[in-house]
Parts: structure tokens; C-alpha cells; sequence
């Protein structure tokens, strides 16, 4: 905890005239009960209640996007925002902003820690109190993770628009930063800009201060990582503020500026980033997207077994399926309440959004919709933030139409066998979104109807 005497001399110090700072707390943060899954794989409810896992939001806005809130908190996030209004006078307001963070750490329990997602100026002003080029201590001890999205003095500082990614140094000694002792814990710092490449001497000034000019960021145990997003305009990660990027040629695009792709890739960093922050192995309350995939998959391979056994009862559990698919209402590239959960197979265009579409697709188009005789093998699986992208062998002998691979094509009796790419998308425990890729021609060929001739082939490959 901080000390005592340090608190009165922040608060005798600060200034009478101060940035308005509005706190908005979260309420009814999200509990998901915990059940046995399917496929006998146990979701264990905690031995005792999650430590709580604080988040400051804090912007320059008297509103926040509560779209983004709710998806925090259904990660399992206690949830503050924080409304600061800039007054004109750059050192006053990051000496305040210092002092409002200040006054969320002191009101933590012993041993509680915390992250911070900031935007704009805010983020800013956070980066520069961090690399105070006269200070070599962390200025928030209890800090966990610092997240700023376009911390930029303003648009025109935004860089001429491959999304890169690069350490940047942030001080001159990197020897500290980037090749840490195997006991080393750092502070995690994560940069989103829009645009290309940006010149952080011109961005971001102390990052440049030598050494012999006393600069001692390096002593300070963390690590910078900045991400450009080349499409994404300035806010992009605020949907309800995102704007189209502006080139030499003027504004790109039409319409709204949004772009889900780097909205989306921000979000899954960003969670990563505060996963590992807080301890990615200690008691969480929202069940890891793995164990959720797996339950998904192990209701869909418990009916195959039914229909080998003969117990074919026409109907998938629906129940179990649709019950680890959600409406998307948390994320972050939907609509007013988020988008539909769906499916879509690519090469046939079969699939669904929305329950009822897809308790249709599940109980009669889908897996185990087709022959008894269905093998489904994994064959490679990685596993990131907020998605799962499965490489998986799909086999069977054609005794049976199968709608979402062979539509329309009347059994040929035939062996066949796919591999199949499964991109799936989760929001918080739930299953948003699926993608499915396979080689189509390949098993037009493979069922007889296509002639191999007119397939390409690799050379070499026979």
C-alpha cells in the first residue's frame, strides 16, 4: 500500500484548478455458472472467488462505449471508467491524470493489482509520466499492464498510411528490456496506432533523451510493444468515434470509418495482453475458450457415436450446442448489441445466422447430419485470446447425402476424405462466430463428379 505520507503530500499538492475527472463504475458484473460439460470434461467452479481483476478505461470523453465495457466485464474484468477532460495546460493534466490513477491505487487491497486501457490524450499523458526521463521507478507500483491507443498529440500526428508490430526501445539502454533474468518481471506497455510506420522521435520526444542527458527509463522493468494498423483510422477502436484514415489523397473509403479487421486484432492483443498481466493459470471466472470448443465439438461427436449405435433420433442435441453460442451481444464488430452468432461454409455456402437458423443447420445440415459412418480426426489446433483455428480430417464413405459438404449430390458410396480449417471466434465463454475452409474440388473429385483432369495440380505432386 501506498505510503501514508505520500498520499497527503499528492493531495495537498494538487492543483485547485484540476481536469474534470468523471468515475463511472461498473455494476452487475457478469457471473456464469459452471457445469459439466458433454463430453466429461469437468468445468471445476473455483475452490474460492476469483481475486478481482481491476480495469481503468479512461478517456477523454464524457461517455464510453458501453458495448466495450460489457465485453470487459464479461471477460471477467472489474470495470472503471474514467471521464478526464483536458484543460489546455499539457504538465497540469498529466500531473492530475497522475493523481486520479494515484488515488484508484491507493483504494486497491494488499496484493490487488491493476491494468489500465487508455485512449487519446490520456494515453498520452500516461506513456509520458511512465518515461519521465528523471525517474527511475515505475510511477504506479501496482500496475499490471498499461494499454494506449493512439496516444497522440493529435490527428496530425498521425503516420502515412501489413500491419506491423515492433518493440520499441523507449529508453537507450535495451539490454534490460528485451533480454530479461529469468526472475525479471516486467510492466507490459502496448501502443496501437493508426497507420504506418510511426516516427516515435517526432510522436513520442523522451523516447530519443540519451543517456548522458539522465536518462534512466531504462532501470524502469518494462517492455514497449507498438502495433500500426495501416486501414484503421484515428479512434478505430471506438466504434462509436472511428474515423476514415486520411492520406495524401484525402479521406479513403466511404461512409462510416470502422474497420472490424483492426478492430479486431487491437481487441485480441489487447486481451491477451491483460490475460497474461493478471496470471492466465490463476482462478478466473470466465471458463477458457478451449474447454468451451471442446465441449462444443465433444456434444457434436457424441451424436455420431448415437447414429453408429443405431440410436439415430434424427435431431442433434441442440440444447447442448446452442447453449455454448451467443449472440455476440459484448463484441466489439457488431451492431447495436453486437452481431449474430453464425456459421459459414465457404466453399458451399451452407451455414446460418441467428438460434433459429442455426438449430436448423445443426439438426439437419450439419455434423452429424450425413452418414453413420463419420470419422472426424484433429490434426493441428492454435489457440489465441479470443479464437481457435482447428486443422481436423473429415472422413467418410458417401452412403448418405451430406448437405454442408456435397449438397444436392446423391450418395456414390464412394471413400472420401477432407482436411478442414476451422476458424472459430469466441466473446468471453461463448462461441460467436465459425469459418469453415476446405478443398471443394478436391472432393467433387473425390465423389466422381469432377473430372481430375481439369483439377491443377503442383508439380511433383501426384
Amino acid at each position: 500500500m501506498v505510503n501514508v505520507f505520500q498520499r497527503l503530500t499528492r493531495r495537498a499538492t494538487s492543483s485547485t484548478q484540476k481536469p474534470r475527472v468523471a468515475r463511472s463504475t461498473s455494476h452487475g458484473r457478469l457471473r456464469r455458472s459452471l457445469s459439466v460439460s458433454s463430453n466429461k470434461r469437468t468445468r471445476r467452479a473455483p475452490a474460492e472467488e476469483p481475486a478481482p481483476k481491476h480495469l481503468l478505461l479512461i478517456s477523454d470523453t464524457p461517455e464510453f462505449d458501453h458495448r466495450i465495457i460489457h465485453r470487459y466485464q464479461a471477460e471477467g474484468f472489474d470495470v472503471e471508467y474514467l471521464s478526464f477532460s483536458c484543460t489546455g495546460d499539457p504538465e497540469r493534466d498529466r500531473k492530475h491524470l497522475d493523481f486520479v490513477v494515484h488515488e484508484r491505487e491507493d483504494e486497491l487491497e494488499a496484493g490487488e493489482r491493476y491494468a489500465i486501457v487508455a485512449y487519446n490524450r490520456p494515453a498520452y499523458y500516461l506513456l509520458a509520466s511512465h518515461h519521465l526521463a528523471t525517474s527511475n521507478t515505475n510511477p504506479f507500483p501496482r500496475l499490471c499492464a498499461l494499454i494506449a491507443y493512439y496516444p497522440l498529440t493529435s490527428t496530425s500526428d498521425l503516420p502515412p498510411g501489413n500491419c506491423t508490430e515492433e518493440c520499441i526501445p523507449a529508453c537507450c539502454d535495451t539490454s534490460a528490456i528485451f533480454e530479461p533474468g529469468p526472475e525479471t518481471t516486467y510492466l507490459p506497455i502496448q501502443i496501437h496506432i493508426p497507420g504506418n510506420k510511426a516516427d516515435k522521435s517526432t510522436i513520442w520526444p523522451w523516447i530519443t533523451i540519451s543517456s548522458s542527458e539522465g536518462d534512466v527509463t531504462y532501470k524502469k522493468r518494462h517492455r514497449c510493444y507498438l502495433y500500426n494498423y495501416p486501414d484503421a483510422g484515428f479512434r478505430f477502436a471506438e466504434p462509436e468515434f472511428a474515423c476514415v484514415r486520411k492520406d495524401s489523397q484525402g479521406f479513403r473509403g466511404e461512409g462510416e470509418g470502422r474497420n472490424e479487421v483492426c478492430e479486431s486484432l487491437a481487441w485480441s492483443r489487447v486481451l491477451g495482453c491483460l490475460r497474461r498481466a493478471f496470471g492466465v493459470g490463476s482462478n478466473w471466472a470466465v471458463v477458457d475458450i478451449e474447454t468451451v470448443w471442446e465441449e462444443y465439438w465433444g456434444a457434436l461427436l457424441e451424436e455420431v457415436e448415437i447414429r453408429k449405435n443405431g440410436h439415430d433420433n434424427g435431431s442433434v442435441n441442440k440444447g447442448s450446442i446452442l447453449g455454448l453460442v451467443s449472440g455476440g451481444e459484448y463484441a466489439l464488430d457488431g451492431g447495436e448489441h453486437g452481431h449474430e452468432p453464425s456459421v459459414e461454409c465457404a466453399p458451399t455456402k451452407a451455414g446460418g445466422a441467428g438460434i433459429d437458423s442455426l438449430r436448423s443447420f445443426f439438426s439437419h445440415v450439419f455434423i452429424p447430419a450425413g452418414p453413420a459412418n463419420q470419422q472426424v480426426r484433429l490434426l493441428s489446433r492454435t489457440v489465441g485470446a479470443d479464437r481457435i483455428v482447428d486443422e481436423i480430417s473429415f472422413s467418410f464413405v458417401h452412403t448418405a447425402e451430406v448437405p454442408w459438404l456435397l449438397p444436392g449430390v446423391s450418395p456414390t458410396l464412394r471413400e472420401i476424405k477432407v482436411v478442414i480449417v476451422v476458424v472459430a471466434s469466441f466473446c468471453a465463454d461463448k462461441i460467436v462466430n465459425q469459418s469453415l475452409y476446405w478443398d471443394q474440388a478436391d472432393v467433387l473429385v473425390q465423389a466422381g463428379i469432377l473430372d481430375p483432369a481439369l483439377v491443377p495440380k503442383m508439380s511433383g505432386v501426384q
